[in-house]
């Protein structure tokens, strides 16, 4: 997997205050936790907004290049959480993991529907994807982007379960083999 750059800066100072102020001027606040700690940053928000569109995306793993002063120490990091403007959507807060390329991390995977339409579908019934989000374990440089599931074969009244899904090599879903992905509901009877 390829890792994205990221250049980021130590700030000292914490606060609603300072994060606006960071804000203005095209700045946001970030926390990078690790080692049993955490590290308050600040990173310029076209850079962030750039590397989360590029090839990395969500679950992308990024090297940041920390800015202490007059020495720079890189660090490999997973984004852990996103904190967004509920009206414009743009980025306002990064929180990033720090991992270890030898250790295996956890992590929630998006579900991406894949295939024609389903057989069920064709017939009128309903596709419901019933879960979004899988939660995985992997090591950092094995996790994807999203889980694809085909759900082209069901038809109405089936279900795909977790135990059904095909994962990528290395990648182990957490939640219970049972649950239910998706299914097709059949079409509600006309009043």
């Amino acid at each position: 997997m390829e890792h994205s750059k990221l250049k980021v800066s130590v700030r000292e100072s914490t606060g609603k205050g300072v994060a606006r102020t960071l804000r203005r001027s095209g700045h946001i606040p970030a926390v990078v936790y690790g080692s049993g700690k955490a590290q308050s940053l600040s990173a310029l928000l076209k850079d962030v907004e750039k590397a989360m569109q590029g090839h990395a995306g969500r679950n992308g793993l990024f090297d940041l290049e920390i800015q202490e002063g007059k020495k720079n120490r890189t660090a490999l990091t997973l984004v852990r959480d996103i904190q967004r403007d509920p009206i414009t959507g743009k980025i306002l807060h990064v929180d990033f993991l720090e991992v270890s390329e030898k250790a295996k991390i956890r992590n929630k995977v998006p579900v991406e529907v894949i295939g024609t339409t389903p057989e069920g579908v064709k017939k009128g019934g309903i596709l419901d994807i019933v879960h979004r989000e899988l939660h995985v374990e992997c090591l950092s440089f094995q996790m994807p982007d999203h889980i694809t599931v085909d759900g082209s074969a069901l038809d109405i009244n089936q279900t795909l379960h977790v135990r059904e899904l095909v994962l990528p090599a290395g990648v182990t879903v957490l939640d219970d083999p049972s649950l239910v992905v998706l299914h097709v509901i059949p079409p509600k009877a006309e009043a």
